[in-house]
């Protein structure tokens, strides 16, 4: 009898089920929403940071859904892919077996930018967890080559700039507020995480003991995948 080929449907799964716990359920969650909000299943508008219905109505869950909100179009399935991608290094790499870790620097910077949110009249900040992610990953691999658009290679420090400089231009010169908030939310964890402390100073920032305890008896998962595991070192193409 000739060997069973494994099914393309099992592939796919196997795919899944070896992403980074994390990054698997900021993606799905990114994927279900803006999918079940485009076809109408869920009204966009009962997802968005609207804050008189998160003050008077106690709508709580805008405080997250407006990160994970947005058009379903091909532009979201690069930047779905692009978080996808950044999250995934940053998780089995900067991270490694540091789940609260990471989880707080999203509960962390994603404060930041609801916080900032409201003072720049934000009600979507989908572009804000894309640029964080990002830039905390630009920053530890600050000299590796990234490409990005058409053939332009730069230093993966200057990747979120770049970023931010397409989506001003794209918009025809509107300044991409949730983008930048989630830079300087991104920088603001990285400078107490990293800069103050190793300049001498007090990690006055630290991961919560009880994320700590309910990730400590979790089983990780497996840090690769069938793409295997990414290298900035061998350079990265942005196509958004």
């Amino acid at each position: 009898m000739p060997p069973t080929t494994p099914s393309q449907r099992n592939e796919i799964i196997d795919w899944y089920k070896s992403i980074p716990s994390t990054t698997r359920f900021l993606l799905s969650t990114m994927v279900i929403t803006t999918t079940a909000s485009s076809l109408g299943f869920v009204s966009p508008s009962s997802l968005i940071l609207y804050w008189p219905d998160v003050k008077y109505r106690l709508q709580i869950w805008r405080l997250a859904s407006c990160f994970f909100v947005n058009r379903l179009s091909l532009d979201f399935a690069f930047n779905a892919y692009f978080f996808y991608s950044n999250s995934l290094q940053l998780e089995t790499q900067v991270f490694q077996s540091q789940p609260a870790d990471y989880v707080f620097f999203h509960l962390f910077t994603g404060s930041l930018q609801v916080m900032a949110a409201g003072f720049l009249n934000l009600y979507v900040l989908s572009d804000g967890i894309l640029l964080s992610t990002i830039y905390l990953l630009s920053q530890h691999f600050r000299d590796s080559p990234v490409w990005f658009m058409f053939g332009i290679r730069l230093k993966a420090l200057y990747l979120p700039w770049a970023i931010i400089a397409q989506k001003f231009v794209m918009s025809g010169g509107e300044i991409p507020k949730a983008s930048i908030a989630g830079l300087l939310s991104a920088h603001i964890y990285y400078y107490l995480t990293t800069i103050y402390p190793s300049q001498g100073g007090r990690r006055y920032l630290q991961t919560p003991e009880f994320l700590k305890q309910f990730f400590s008896n979790r089983p990780r998962n497996s840090q690769t995948n069938m793409f295997g595991r990414h290298a900035w070192g061998s350079g990265r193409r942005l196509d958004s």
